[in-house]
């Protein structure tokens, strides 16, 4: 029971920064996690609003105070399916989902900053994006406060206060985090328990490894945070080349601080943030396999590759995010606009390969890369770059490559 419990701290509270879990009290099961960046945030807003004008101050301007107001809505609105769609709740009960990992990076007081895959509030809100900006938030933070209770019972809010820093009139109000249904969304409500939360300081997270393979399991993973091993977690390993007869070539670059074998030399290492490896684990029960965060992680800005900290070769390749939203529409002047929710990466089979155990028509299985079945990259999950090299039908670990009789995909 010890170690199925222990990513849980003593005292689920705000405690500086860190690494937390953020669950919602009316719904417990549920947690926030970073699913977008789409970042074209405020441009739409000043779309949708229809101008500077109508949120300069619509009064003075047009002197009709209904137009500012109306202005106000369609921004409000612009603003919240933003939100929605680059934050997220889900039921992650075994701690296993690298986007329900958040740091919160204190600003001053009580104005956090949300960081995870890659991304965070401030980017969300303020980041680097093509066009011409007509409407600019600055130091979009969340201010969580405690409500109510006390060491593990804390219940918090948390609320962004949406005005532009370059028009003082341009400012959408105070909205507070909220679970509608199953939804994130904003709202200026906040007496309900689905406007609360439990923050969880976390000093670990649990390995979902899935793939079987003489004893032992494996995975893959790739976050934008450096981890060290524990539990049953034993090591990280990257791919540093392909040889000719089909097999590749790995090593081992990080390991749990109780490996005594061959790589002891890296027992206690950590994998480097934003490193995409493969792990091997003694068991395949999530609670019994962790990693342990450590220190904070790396943001990119929009359209912009997260560059891996890692400094030597490795054939693997990782992804933060596959949001698969679509076509995300809301009211504008004129009608309705909308914006491209869609973030992930294509599975192009020409240039990757998925982790996978291929089984001969005789029974032998193999370790290695393989075609994937499917067309969107998962997130926080790899795949190995084979761009420039003989297009094989797969890549393992061990000679003698089976005649493919079927391959499992993690």
């Amino acid at each position: 029971m010890l170690v199925a419990m222990s990513w849980l701290p003593m005292a689920a509270q705000l405690n500086g920064n860190g690494y937390y879990r953020i669950r919602n009290v009316a719904n417990p099961t549920r947690y926030i996690t970073i699913a977008n960046d789409t970042l074209n945030y405020t441009t739409a807003i000043s779309t949708a609003a229809g101008g500077l004008m109508e949120l300069n101050g619509g009064s003075l301007l047009f002197g009709d105070a209904a137009v500012a107001a109306a202005a106000k809505a369609r921004g409000l609105e612009c603003a919240t399916k933003f939100l929605m769609t680059d934050i997220k709740l889900k039921e992650d009960p075994n701690c296993v989902d690298v986007a329900s990992i958040i740091y919160l990076k204190n600003s001053s007081g009580a104005k956090y900053d949300l960081i995870g895959q890659s991304t965070s509030l401030i980017e969300i809100t303020t980041g680097t994006y093509p066009g011409s900006v007509v409407l600019q938030f600055k130091d979009i933070y969340a201010s969580i406060t405690k409500s109510s209770g006390s060491g593990a019972n804390s219940k918090y809010t948390a609320k962004v206060d949406l005005k532009a820093s370059n028009y003082s009139a341009a400012n959408l109000g105070s909205r507070y985090f909220i679970d509608d249904n199953g939804t994130f969304t904003i709202s200026e409500s906040y007496s309900g328990d689905n406007a609360k939360w439990y923050l969880t300081k976390i000093t670990s997270f649990n390995v979902d490894a899935s793939l079987e393979y003489k004893g032992k399991y494996y995975c893959t993973m790739f976050t934008p945070f450096a981890y060290t091993l524990s539990g049953q977690t034993w090591k990280a390993w990257v791919v540093t080349g392909i040889n000719a007869d089909g097999t590749l070539e790995k090593q081992c670059i990080a390991a749990n601080a109780n490996v005594d074998d061959e790589d002891a030399g890296v027992a206690g290492v950590a994998v480097p943030a934003a490193t995409p490896v493969i792990l091997e684990c003694k068991s395949n029960v999530p609670s019994e396999c962790q990693v342990n965060p450590e220190g904070e992680p790396k943001v990119a800005h929009h359209n912009e590759p997260l560059t891996s900290n890692y400094t030597g070769v490795n054939l693997l390749k990782g992804t933060c995010f596959c949001n698969t939203d679509g076509r995300i529409t809301f009211t504008t002047k004129s009608g309705t606009s909308y914006f491209n929710a869609d973030n992930y990466t294509k599975y192009v089979a020409a240039n990757m390969l998925v982790l996978g155990i291929a089984e001969s028509p005789t029974g032998v299985s193999r370790l290695g890369f393989f075609p994937y079945t499917g067309d969107k990259m998962k997130s926080n999950k790899v795949w190995l770059d084979i761009s420039g090299s003989s297009a094989n039908a797969n890549f393992t670990f061990d000679t003698d490559v089976p005649n493919q009789k079927g391959v499992t995909n993690e």
